[in-house]
Parts: C-alpha cells; structure tokens; sequence
C-alpha cells in the first residue's frame, strides 16, 4: 500500500470502522464520539482509522491491530501534538548537546599562583 487513499485502505475502513463506530481517540474532539457517515469525503467528523503506533514511530500501516476508529478531526490533531512533542523532544535535546560541546570547547581558566600570594 503506497498511500491511504487507495482501494486497500478503504476496505481497511469499511472493515474496522463501520457505521455506529465511536471514535477511540483519547482526546476526542468531536461533539460526541460517534463517527458519523454519509458526509463528505473529508468531512472532520467523517470516519477515519487512527494509527495507534504512528508510522513515522515505526508502526505498521495495514496492521488491524494497530489501527482505531476515529473521527477525521481527532486522527489529524493527535497525530499533528505527537509530531510536535517529538520535534520539541529533538531541539531540546540538540539545545542540550550544543551547549554540553560549547563549554567543552571554552578554554578553562587557571587561578595564577599570584592570586593566593600574599605578600
């Protein structure tokens, strides 16, 4: 399967998201969980499957097991917040290691004898 549009990935929502479907996104956004049917394709409360394991983390595509019913709406937000989260996770994580290797690069400075002299 190339995309999740073709004919595959439309018998995968017909089969695991079929009218009466509630949606299964921790954070629903929708008025109700119930998916609803009979909109427009791409409608935001129109049916859509939710990889629990994003693709981009490794999961499978076509796995049943790894797919939910969602509302269209809820599928594209949480995907986009864990998108962000684990940008966010990646800069800080390059701020850190910047920061680490520019300190490591600084000359250190030694306290001349002169200091502790008194004469």
């Amino acid at each position: 399967m190339r995309g999740r549009g073709g004919h595959t990935w439309r018998e995968l929502v017909r089969m695991l998201c079929p009218p009466g479907s509630y949606c299964e996104v921790e954070d629903c956004y929708g008025p109700s969980r119930v998916i609803l049917f009979g909109l427009r394709r791409g409608h935001p409360l129109g049916p859509s499957l939710d990889h629990k394991v994003e693709l981009w983390e490794g999961g499978d595509p076509e796995d049943p097991a790894n797919l939910r019913p969602a509302h269209l709406t809820c599928n594209v937000r949480k995907s986009n917040a864990r998108r962000a989260e684990w940008r966010a996770q990646q800069a800080r994580a390059r701020h850190s290691r910047a920061r680490l290797a520019a300190a490591d690069e600084q000359p250190r400075r030694r306290r001349s004898s002169a200091v502790f002299d008194d004469d």
